[in-house]
């Protein structure tokens, strides 16, 4: 008998979710005095309760029996049906509540307040449909039809102890396998040819896409290559235009190459790599078509002697036709490796002899995966009971797959079993998604809650913090993984993660490309479509799935309107609907007809107009108009949309409607546009008690009535984090006294965590922006205030760690009243500040610094500086800057001879690390006089007028390994002294320079000659095989 790992089955969830909503005060109230259908629901909430008792002992069966996987397929597909049902009876009742047009006649309706246990046109037709379901409910139950189920007891999860969040530090056993790729980057055998390939094979989950991770964000890796790129293949046929697209906009930053042909994409590829070093890795590689790879092989063969295609893969024949000279097998963990990386997540003491040993034989049965093994030891985290334990290690899954009775490891299986039922779904349901997909956490949550996955408890929590629960968790179960390192919101699955998906999910979810058919329709519930190309045939059965509920189309070549109007017609179950980046212009008003519509995303499409009957969508939470560029007006009905939750505004709209204040459900608005009529103004954002995340308010020029400002309540809405304030459209000094009051009522929720303001016309700032009681604040911008002289006393708010200031012309002085107000006490200014930028201060002359200050200095956690184009700025840098890791000086003229001196530097600037400066153009001898030992790279670009580097600034500089300079016309020559930590030099646009540096000839090729990576004028070599 299972132990207390249990989770629960994956229907157990759908089953508990109707249970409570087939007692809602509003379904009771519905069905009052009908007797008929009251007893039908109760008998339906029985025999869904006989069933859910079988649910967990059919879990457990169904990856060895068939007949079981039937039966619980078939219950499912029962069980969808049932949750439709009570959709539909949720939907009639909301729309009773609301007031709205019902199915029933107008004499009806006096016959119904006269008598209301008479049935109304809608009773009539619902009750034959709960007649059917529960006629296939207990036919399934019947003896004939149950494949040897019975009742198990389920008992309950413990609460599970949450995951660290894991950094690169912490993979393990990979050390000498990244240690030896990065050696034969290195290595003349690799750079001597003109395109070199790496593969890197092994099987799924053994962490070749980590190691190929690793590889590329190294430091001395990025420092090998001018450019880099990563294109993830994924399994099937390689596109190859895809491929050149990507490459050809990572290296040059553009998203242009949407359409273009292969050879007009081939010869723009090559274009773009003539001449330059690159490593491109191609992760995920399937495809074995030799004439593809010529194909791409030819046009990554303009690069440099030294490039590099690192490329992963399951196929050592992948690596053949790419014709490698060796391939680099990725072996498994060993032992001690795995038990390592196992009890780091298991959040296990290795001193715990018991659990070790079992653990140890657990982490044998993974053979050396580190997906099997991470999943495994989120399943036992921070269990301390050796049942648990054993009962893992000794279920009989691992014989079923040693046998080849089953065909997904069992580690994963037993990770996705033991899951609490409540995730269950929401794990099965991204199946519906490509192998490649990545999401944006937000996004899945939302959908989540559209489908009904998300379950309260009575914490009395949003639904948004029950949906980032349940998303946290699946993640510190290794069921998601973070896709991008510097962007924490963007997750996707492991292509084996997504294999267990698709087998849990069965016919319920399908997701097409142009490669498939789709023939599944009586069963599909979830269906997705990404592809290039329109085939009606593939789509005839689309037209069949009654039960539909999810339609993802992602396509530019579809006849949307046309699929749109027919799948009106069928899609009545349909909850989400996601257009995004289709070839869509306009909606059919029949849109209005999908009334259990509860996410719709158009974002990235043409559409021009959204119709009214939108606004007929009572259920729907989320719309999504992103980057609908040509749409630029909302509905004026969309108060009618009272269960909205999230509304995504795009750019161009510029006035919100007049009803958006009816919309007190909504947790994000990104945006709000103050209208010029004050029937659209600000107050409409009152009773929007429940924003949540980022609001940017445009428009506050026309924002004239302070009291209008006070009644918006902006410092009741505690669940902003980040407020964006837009004057933007008013010019000159206009009211400067009325602008302050405008500000000062705008006033927000001491909560917030981010704080931008634009184009403010007034003179000063109010007290509420600098006031301690905004001790949550870490970024403040401030952005075109022409009119300001003063800055505002920021240095008292103490967790303040990015503060950008940008455009002020009239502050002439920056005094000590920007560390200080009057009303506070003598708290250290800016303790927490991290980065500092001052750019478009056109006027600036003086920057005054506390004297005297502790040991730890004036801004003693700063670690970036940022001064641009303050071309009268005279006065010197602080003296001490502990923290300082990057000084970008530009267009600041005047600043330069005012740096600390050579043996103040490595005082005043002990950490200094990059230092960057441009567009400085009255310095014949830059830094004259000595920099901070520290420094690991400097820029020099667009000083016109510099003439030399001096000796002395450079040559103690003993930890420099990088130095780029650039158009610098007058520049003569090198400093005679370069260290010997310097392995990379750019030059670029430097005319009097170039020939100095010429190879073997130049007058400075003695200086420069053991560097290991030259980049001169875009003719990349190493110095010492040349």
């Amino acid at each position: 008998m299972a132990v207390a790992v249990v989770g629960g089955a994956l229907l157990s969830a759908f089953v508990n979710v109707l249970f409570e909503r087939l007692a809602s005060r509003e379904v009771l109230d519905l069905f009052r005095g009908k007797e008929s259908i009251v007893k039908l629901l109760e008998d339906l909430k029985t025999t869904l309760n006989s069933a859910a008792l079988l649910l967990d002992d059919a879990e457990e069966k169904l990856i060895k029996d068939r007949r079981v996987k039937k039966w619980l397929d078939d219950l499912k597909d029962t069980v969808y049906a049932a949750d439709d049902l009570v959709y539909k009876i949720d939907t009639e009742a909301l729309r009773k509540e609301r007031g709205g047009e019902s199915q029933s006649s107008l004499a009806s309706k006096v016959l119904m307040k006269l008598n209301p246990t008479l049935f109304t046109a809608f009773d009539k037709k619902i009750k034959p449909e709960i007649e059917e379901i529960l006629g296939k409910l207990k036919l399934l139950l019947e003896p004939n039809n149950n494949p040897g189920l019975k009742i198990v007891e389920n008992k309950k999860l413990p609460e599970r102890t949450p995951a660290p969040r894991v950094e690169e530090s912490d993979v393990y056993g990979r050390k000498d396998e990244k240690k030896a790729i990065i050696e034969l980057l290195q290595s003349h055998d690799v750079s001597n040819k003109n395109l070199s390939v790496i593969p890197i094979v092994g099987m799924g989950g053994i962490g070749k896409t980590t190691l190929a991770q690793l590889v590329y964000n190294d430091e001395r890796v990025s420092t090998m290559f001018q450019t880099k790129a990563w294109v993830t293949v994924g399994d099937g046929e390689i596109d190859c235009l895809k491929v050149m697209r990507r490459v050809i906009e990572q290296v040059t930053k553009s998203k242009k190459w949407i359409t273009k042909e292969q050879y007009v994409l081939q010869e723009e590829l090559i274009k773009t790599l003539k001449e330059k070093k690159f490593l491109l890795v191609l992760d995920d590689v399937w495809d074995e078509d030799p004439h593809k790879w010529d194909v791409l092989k030819s046009s990554f063969k303009s690069g440099l002697h030294g490039s590099t295609i690192l490329l992963t893969t399951r196929s050592t024949n992948v690596a053949s036709i790419m014709k490698t000279g060796s391939i680099h097998q990725l072996a498994q963990l060993s032992d001690d490796d795995g038990w390592g990386l196992f009890a780091k997540h298991a959040l296990i003491d290795v001193g715990y002899s018991d659990l070790e040993r079992i653990g140890r034989q657990i982490v044998r049965k993974c053979n050396g995966l580190p997906l099997a093994i991470k999943s495994l030891a989120g399943l036992l985290r921070g269990k301390q009971n050796k049942e648990e334990w054993d009962y893992i290690l000794n279920i009989d899954i691992w014989e079923l797959y040693e046998r080849k009775s089953i065909g997904i490891l069992p580690a994963l299986w037993l990770s996705y079993h033991y899951l609490p039922s409540h995730l269950k779904p929401c794990f099965a349901y991204c199946a519906t998604f490509p192998k490649d997909y990545k999401f944006i956490k937000e996004e899945m949550i939302a959908l989540w809650m559209a489908e009904g996955f998300l379950h309260n408890d009575s914490r009395k929590r949003s639904m948004e913090e029950v949906g980032e629960e349940y998303f946290q968790d699946l993640t510190s179960r290794s069921f998601f993984q973070p896709a991008n390192k510097y962007i924490w919101s963007n997750f996707s699955m492991h292509d084996l993660m997504h294999d267990l998906a698709i087998f849990v999910s069965g016919e319920f979810c399908f997701e097409m490309d142009d490669t498939k058919v789709f023939n599944c329709a009586s069963r599909c519930r979830h269906f997705s479509y990404r592809g290039k190309t329109y085939d009606p045939i593939k789509f005839e059965g689309l037209f069949n799935a009654k039960g539909l509920r999810t339609l993802f189309i992602r396509s530019t070549k579809l006849q949307m309107e046309h699929l749109l109007c027919a799948l009106v017609h069928t899609g009545g179950c349909l909850r989400v609907l996601s257009l995004y980046g289709s070839n869509i212009t306009k909606l059919p008003d029949s849109i209005g007809d999908l009334m259990y519509l509860k996410y719709l995303n158009l974002s990235h499409t043409e559409i021009e107009e959204i119709p009214s009957t939108v606004c007929n969508l009572y259920n729907l939470q989320t719309l999504n108009l992103w980057n609908c560029s040509k749409l630029t007006q909302l509905p004026t009905n969309i108060g009618n949309l009272i269960n909205l939750r999230y509304l995504h505004i795009p750019f161009f709209v510029k006035e919100t409607p007049i009803q958006i204040g009816k919309l007190k459900s909504l947790q994000t608005l990104n945006k709000f546009v103050v209208g010029k009529n004050s029937e659209c103004g600000i107050k409409l954002l009152k009773d929007l008690q429940d924003l949540h995340g980022t609001l940017t308010i445009k428009g506050l020029e026309n924002a004239v009535d302070v009291n209008d400002v006070l009644e918006a309540e902006l410092k009741n809405k505690k669940f902003l984090t980040e407020l964006n304030l837009n004057f933007d459209g008013s010019h000159g000094f206009d009211d400067s006294q009325k602008k302050r009051q405008i500000l000062d009522a705008l006033k927000p929720h001491a909560n917030l965590k981010s704080l931008h303001i634009e184009h403010y016309k007034g003179t000063s700032f109010p007290d509420w922006v600098k006031d301690q009681l905004y001790s949550n604040l870490v970024e403040v911008s401030l952005y075109s205030c022409e009119n300001c002289c003063l800055l505002p006393s920021l240095g008292q708010l103490p967790s303040l760690k990015s503060l950008e200031i940008w455009g002020f012309p009239g502050v002439v002085n920056i005094g000590l009243e920007f560390y200080y107000s009057s009303d506070v006490g003598s708290l250290k200014p800016f303790r927490s500040l991290k980065t500092l930028q001052f750019r478009r201060m056109s006027n600036l002359q003086e920057w005054s610094f506390i004297q005297g200050e502790v040991e730890d200095g004036v801004f003693p956690c700063l670690r970036e500086l940022t001064l641009i184009n303050c071309p009268r700025l005279k006065v010197s840098l602080p003296d001490f800057l502990p923290s300082l890791r990057k000084l970008h000086i530009e267009e600041c003229e005047s600043l330069l001879p005012l740096v600390p001196r050579a043996q103040q530097m490595d005082v005043a600037f002990p950490c200094l690390g990059i230092l960057d400066i441009s567009d400085c153009q009255g310095q014949g001898n830059l830094l004259k006089g000595g920099l901070p030992r520290s420094l690991k790279e400097i820029r020099i670009r667009h000083c016109y007028n510099l003439e030399a580097l001096d000796k002395e600034a450079f040559q103690h500089l003993t930890s420099l390994d990088k130095l780029i300079i650039s158009l610098c016309d007058k520049l003569r020559c090198l400093p005679s002294a370069l260290s010997t930590s310097l392995s990379y030099l750019y030059i670029q646009d430097c005319p009097l320079l170039t020939p100095r540096v010429q190879r073997e000839i130049g007058e400075d090729w003695p200086i420069i000659h053991n560097i290991l990576n030259l980049d001169i004028d875009g003719y990349w070599r190493r110095a010492h095989n040349c």
